[in-house]
C-alpha cells in the first residue's frame, strides 16, 4: 500500500504505524519509494520519501546543510519535532563553540563511494575502522542537552557529533541512514544490509530511532578533531534505558543521486575514502542517590538517617560541585547532624529549618565519587509519620539532579484501664493511679512511669478518671504494673500485664485507638472504714478493747492519732482501707 507523503492523512498512518510498530521489528528501504517491513517481530511500514521515527512521521525534501565557506553554519529538522542536524563552520565565530571540546569518538567508517558500519566490541563488519576510535559505548553516557532550536520547548535530546573527513576538492557527502539500537551485549555483531533487500539486527538487538533520507553536507572545515556535523536526537519516544544498555549506531553514507542540488559546493554525494567519525563530547554525568539509612521502618525513640552519595560516570570532571539538602525534614522536633563528620559539608540553621550545603572542587571523571554523607537525628512521639528527604546536586559544567528518600517511624498508642471490683465493674472514680511501662527493649527496667490525671495533655491523653491513653510509642511488646493505687481504692490484683502496641494508633482518632491487644485492665476493690468508740460515764474505772476481724483475719487498727494501734486497748479504734467484705466487731468492757 502506498501513500502520498504529501497529504495529512499520510502523516497520521505514519505516526500511528510508528507508534504500534513493535520494536523488534526492522524497517527496511527497497528502491526509493517503497518501504518494506520484515517480520523480526511482526513489522508493518509503508512507503514514504524519508522518515525520522524520532516523530513517527514521514516528510519530504532534503535536510540541506550545506555552506559556502566555513565562516557561516546551517541547520536543518528532520520532520516536526524530529531530529535537529546542524553543520558547524569551523571559522563561524558565532557558532564555533558548539563544534569543539573534548570528544570521544566510538565509530569511524572509512569508504568509497559509499560506507557504513556500526560501533562494538566485537568484530568490525562493513567499512567500519578497528582502533580506540570505535567501541561499544553506554547509553547513558551520551550527553542530553535541550533540544530546543527549532522546536523551543523543554524536550531532551541526545548530542551527538560527526568528525567529516572528504577530500579538499571533493567536500559534498551525504549522511542517508542513521538507526540507533539498544543492546546489553558489548559485542553485538551480525547486522544485515544485503542490497536491496532487509537490514537490521536479526536479533540480540532493540531499534529505538531511524532515519531514512538525505542530509546534504558541504565538508568546508579542513582538518580532523572537530565535531563538524551536530545531530540531536529527541528522546521523546525513545525506550527506556539504564546503566547496562549499551547504544549502538549505524549510518550509512553517501548514496545520494549525483543529481540532487543543493545551496552550496559542486560535484556528487558520495563518500572519497576519507574517514567519518562519530563522537560525543566528554562531559561529566553527575548523579545523586539518596537512601534511608536505616532503611526502616524506624520505631520512635530511635534514629533515622539518610546516605547522599554522588557520582560521576562522565568522561570529563566534573567542577564546583555542590550538595544541598534545604531544608532538612522538620518533623516535630528532629534535630540533624553529620555523623561521622564529612570534609566539605556542614549543617546549619536552628532546628526545624536546617539546611545541609556541601562544597567540592572537582569531581573526577568515569569513577568520581563522594560519600556516603550520613545524616542523622534522634525521633520522638512528635515525628510519627513518614519523613521524606531530597538532596540535590549541581556542577558548573554539568546540570543538576536531585533524588528523594523517604523512612517510616512508627508510632502507635496504649489504653491502660482502671475498673472497680464492684459489680459491673466500673472505672474507678478517682484519678491518682501511677503505672510503670517497660517497653520493647532488652531490658526488664521500666522505661518510665505514668500517672492517671483528669487532663489530655501528655503523658495521659485520656481526661477521664480511671483510663490512661499514652501515645508516641514503638511498636512492640510491652509489660505494666500498677506502682500505685488511686484514693479510696486497695491495690490491683493483676501484676505484669502484657500487651502489644500496633503501629499506626493513637489517643485522638477515634477510628486509630488502641485495640484489646494494646489495652491493660486493673481491678482495684474500693475501700472502706469501721470507727468504733467507748466512753467511760464518769466512773473512770472502767475502759474497752476492740476488735475487728474479717474471717478469722484480725484487721489492724489505728489509734485516735491515726497510728497502728495493735495492742487493741484504746477507747476509740478506727480500722481503714478495708476492701468489701463482712467484718466482725468485739468490743469488751473491763472495769
Amino acid at each position: 500500500m502506498l501513500f502520498d507523503p504529501d497529504t495529512e492523512d499520510h502523516h497520521v498512518f505514519t505516526r500511528l504505524i510508528q507508534k504500534r510498530r513493535p520494536r523488534k521489528s526492522a524497517v527496511f528501504a527497497i528502491g526509493t519509494g517503497v518501504l518494506v517491513a520484515i517480520g523480526l517481530a511482526a513489522a508493518v511500514a509503508f512507503a514514504v520519501t524519508q522518515f525520522d521515527t524520532g516523530t513517527g512521521a514521514g516528510f519530504t525534501g532534503n535536510c540541506d546543510v550545506t555552506v559556502p565557506a566555513n565562516t557561516s553554519s546551517a541547520d536543518c529538522q528532520l520532520g516536526p519535532a524530529g531530529a535537529e542536524v546542524s553543520y558547524i563552520g569551523s571559522s563561524d565565530t558565532v557558532r564555533q563553540s558548539s563544534g569543539t571540546g573534548l570528544f570521544d569518538p566510538f565509530v569511524r567508517i572509512q569508504g568509497s563511494p559509499t560506507e557504513k558500519g556500526y560501533n562494538t566490541n566485537g568484530t568490525v563488519a562493513f567499512d567500519t575502522k578497528t582502533g580506540t576510535w570505535t567501541h561499544a559505548i553506554k547509553a547513558n553516557a551520551i550527553p542530553l542537552v535541550s533540544c530546543n532550536r527549532f522546536t523551543g520547548d523543554t524536550a531532551t535530546c541526545w548530542e551527538l557529533f560527526n568528525d567529516i573527513n572528504e577530500n579538499n576538492t571533493a567536500k559534498r557527502v551525504s549522511l542517508n541512514v542513521v538507526e540507533v539500537w539498544f543492546t546489553t551485549n558489548p559485542n553485538l555483531v551480525g547486522y544485515l544490509d544485503p542490497s536491496g533487500g532487509p537490514s537490521g539486527f536479526p536479533s540480540g538487538a532493540t531499534k529505538v530511532y531511524d532515519f531514512h533520507g538525505n542530509i546534504l553536507i558541504n565538508d568546508v572545515n579542513s582538518g580532523s578533531g572537530r565535531g563538524d556535523l551536530r545531530y540531536l536526537i529527541p528522546l521523546t519516544n525513545i525506550d527506556s534505558f539504564n546503566s547496562s544498555t549499551y547504544f549502538v549506531l549505524f549510518s550509512k553514507w553517501g548514496t545520494t543521486p549525483a543529481s540532487t542540488t543543493a545551496n552550496a559546493g559542486t560535484g556528487p554525494w558520495t563518500s572519497d575514502g576519507g574517514f567519518e567519525e562519530w563522537k560525543v563530547r566528554k562531559v561529566p554525568n553527575v548523579h545523586i542517590v539518596k537512601t534511608a539509612n536505616p532503611v526502616g521502618p524506624v520505631n520512635a525513640g530511635t534514629d533515622i538517617g539518610f546516605d547522599i552519595t554522588v557520582t560521576n560516570t562522565g568522561a570529563a570532571d566534573a567542577t564546583n560541585v555542590t550538595i544541598t539538602d534545604n531544608p532538612l525534614p522538620a518533623g516535630g522536633d528532629l534535630n540533624w547532624s553529620l555523623n561521622p563528620a564529612f570534609p566539605g559539608c556542614s549543617i546549619t540553621g536552628p532546628v526545624g529549618s536546617q539546611v545541609l550545603n556541601c562544597s567540592f572542587a572537582t569531581l573526577a571523571a568515569t569513577t568520581g565519587s563522594i560519600g556516603p554523607i550520613h545524616i542523622q537525628s534522634h525521633t520522638t512521639a512528635a515525628d510519627c509519620a513518614v519523613v521524606s528527604n531530597t538532596a540535590t546536586v549541581a556542577a558548573s559544567n554539568d546540570g543538576s539532579d536531585s533524588s528523594t528518600a523517604t523512612v517510616t517511624v512508627q508510632c502507635g498508642a496504649l489504653l491502660i484501664k482502671k475498673e472497680s471490683t464492684k459489680t459491673g465493674n466500673p472505672l474507678v472514680a478517682n484519678a491518682g493511679a501511677v503505672f510503670s511501662v517497660d517497653g520493647p527493649d532488652a531490658g526488664t527496667t521500666p522505661d518510665f512511669s505514668v500517672t492517671d490525671d483528669l487532663t489530655a495533655a501528655a503523658p495521659d491523653e485520656d481526661a477521664l478518671a480511671g483510663e490512661v491513653c499514652v501515645s508516641g510509642l514503638a511498636p512492640g511488646a510491652y509489660t505494666i504494673n500498677e506502682t500505685t493505687a488511686p484514693p479510696g481504692y486497695g491495690s490491683a490484683s493483676q501484676t505484669n500485664v502484657a500487651l502489644t502496641v500496633a503501629n499506626g494508633t493513637n489517643c485522638t482518632d477515634s477510628t486509630k485507638l488502641p485495640g484489646a491487644g494494646a489495652t491493660a485492665t486493673f481491678t482495684n476493690p474500693p475501700l472502706g472504714e469501721i470507727g468504733v468508740t467507748f466512753k467511760d460515764l464518769g466512773s473512770g474505772e472502767t475502759n474497752a478493747s476492740i476488735v475487728c476481724k474479717t474471717g478469722t483475719t484480725t484487721v489492724d487498727a489505728v489509734s485516735e492519732n491515726n497510728t497502728p494501734d495493735p495492742a487493741f486497748d484504746d477507747t476509740n479504734e478506727t480500722f481503714t482501707r478495708l476492701p468489701p467484705g463482712q467484718y466482725d466487731c468485739t468490743v469488751v468492757i473491763d472495769p
